[in-house]
């Protein structure tokens, strides 16, 4: 087997991680004084550096800092979890029954398979004292339309034609096609206020949120914390933690080391070998559940980067055969994913389990390279990034070395920066080969990362077809639950026929928590620090 290493027991993987957290825990202590003071030094312009009672604040670490405030701006999930807590959305998820539930809008109805009716709350205010109306339900959705402000999640609300205000708490859109995720699609589409908006302008937005959520916004302290109060005026249930931190932490073992000090009370994506280590503290505990995010490694097809070995389906299927992901995900990931055939994830409707993944065949990935014309294979760069996927760097290491063993030489590059990388992919340089997670923006259906990522003209996608795209864009306009299963079926076994990217696995959420906190692991990958309790209360 060789790239693998035997089994180590528990007590010894225990010693080591153990060590592998002290050392991390050292540093931080030696670095404590500075990391202060550059708080302090730092703090933007005309804002306090804030340092609220432990007892009464909730921690949660984050692997990157956001790269905007503004929650139309952005794609990544630090930004989803974050404006979770300071904006509203119109619906929501019930995390018991994963149905979608009333918000901001109480009721709502279809008029026609093109139309739907919105009943909104007449309770809300922003922050600032600004009223939430059907106005402002209008002017978020134009503005995330409108082309000129450039949108990232503009595709996610494509199919919306025209919204239309009725009275002052009465919305209707109109979309161009039937749209069977209309709701899905809502629950992670958060409003802003019209008169911020165009009073202030997007620059002043990209650093001062201004929502109607259970938090407000206290400061945001670059590259280090983001500080959040209790809106005691909440139209809702209010947070049981009157503040709630978000700190940037790159490093893991900084991030676990912390967990156990009691410096952070969430660490996210938590390394598989530190399970164990976590159980065993008695500072802790692991909380886990199978979520929509899905890890894959895009290949280039298109040549969008540079003219590439990837561009032959017979190179892109030698990887699939050339790395052996069942044993990756045994020995790196503990067994805490789940494999499949191509990017739709097992949680997700639509999925064929059918649909078979690749068996580990390195002769027949050599044959395949000989017959394309690589039989001394060839070098490639991969760039690789480990947020929101746990233990990537290591995973990517044992690809690096199966590749090798079929002749594909990986040049490998990890770098923590995910802001970086999905810059770097969404303007095409990501290279022939990089690291590549979805997590569908929550929405439970194959739609939630079919379109951003394999239909053409989208920044994410490096393999489309004509024949994808009208299988996407059907699938997408059929209230037909039954035809769109079938669709969505043809398109996995297109994808894993063509071998558009090297598919690996399906994540489980892996979160280390302090003993202080009752809190427990989302299916939806949004964590709700306005659900967190103090524990034993």
């Amino acid at each position: 087997m060789g790239t693998f290493p035997e089994k180590t027991t528990t007590r010894r993987r225990q010693r080591g991680t153990a060590r592998w957290a002290n050392d991390a825990l050292v540093r931080r202590h030696l670095c404590a004084g500075v990391l202060i003071l550059a708080c302090i030094l730092m703090a933007p312009s005309g804002t306090a550096a804030v340092d609220p009672p432990r007892q009464e604040t909730i921690i949660l670490a984050f692997d990157a800092d956001l790269p905007t405030m503004d929650p139309h701006m952005h794609i990544l999930r630090t930004g989803v979890i974050t404006f979770y807590h300071i904006f509203d959305n119109l619906v929501v998820r019930d995390l018991k029954t994963m149905q979608i539930i009333p918000h901001l809008a109480t009721s709502w109805k279809t008029v026609d398979d093109v139309t739907w009716e919105f009943t909104l709350r007449n309770d809300v205010t922003f922050h600032n004292g600004d009223k939430f109306t059907a106005h402002t339900v209008k002017f978020n959705y134009d503005r995330c339309l409108n082309p000129e402000q450039k949108c990232p999640q503009r595709g996610n609300h494509a199919k919306i034609k025209e919204v239309q205000v009725v009275d002052d708490y009465t919305v209707r859109f109109i979309t161009h096609d039937p749209y069977p995720i209309m709701l899905e699609r809502m629950q992670n589409f958060q409003m802003v206020s019209e008169k911020v908006a165009k009073e202030k302008g997007d620059a002043f937005m990209a650093e001062n949120p201004i929502g109607t959520g259970p938090y407000k916004f206290v400061h945001w302290l670059k590259g280090r914390e983001i500080l959040l109060e209790r809106n005691e005026n909440y139209w809702g249930s209010k947070p049981a933690f009157k503040y709630a931190k978000i700190r940037i932490i790159p490093d893991k073992a900084t991030q676990v080391a912390d967990l156990l000090a009691g410096g952070v009370d969430l660490v996210r994506a938590l390394p598989p070998d530190q399970i164990e280590v976590l159980k065993a503290s008695g500072a802790a505990y692991v909380t886990t559940a199978p979520v929509l995010r899905t890890a894959f490694l895009q290949l280039d097809s298109q040549g969008r980067t540079e003219k590439n070995p990837f561009m032959d389906k017979r190179v892109r299927q030698a990887v699939n055969y050339g790395v052996n992901t069942d044993k990756i995900i045994e020995f790196v990931l503990n067994g805490q994913a789940k494999r499949t055939a191509n990017v739709i994830n097992p949680l997700a409707f639509g999925y064929d389990p059918n649909v078979k993944p690749y068996p580990y065949d390195p002769e027949k990935a050599k044959q395949l390279l000989a017959d394309a014309g690589y039989p001394n294979g060839f070098e490639v760069r991969f760039l690789s990034t480990g947020a929101d996927v746990p233990a990537q760097k290591q995973a990517a290491e044992v690809i690096q070395a199966d590749l090798a063993k079929i002749g594909v030489r990986v040049k490998l590059n990890h770098i923590e920066d995910t802001n970086s990388v999905v810059t770097q992919a969404k303007e095409g340089k990501a290279g022939p080969m990089f690291q590549w997670s979805w997590g569908y923006y929550s929405v439970f259906d194959a739609d939630g990362i079919l379109y951003d990522i394999f239909h053409s003209g989208n920044p994410w996608a490096y393999y489309s077809s004509e024949e994808l795209d009208k299988l996407i864009d059907e699938g997408r306009s059929t209230l037909d639950q039954e035809r769109r299963k079938q669709i969505y079926s043809k398109v996995q076994q297109i994808l894993t026929e063509e071998a558009a990217h090297l598919f690996m696995w399906g994540i489980y959420g892996i979160w280390g928590v302090n003993k202080r906190v009752e809190w427990s692991a989302p299916s939806d990958e949004i964590d709700r620090l306005f659900l967190a309790k103090p524990a034993g209360k």
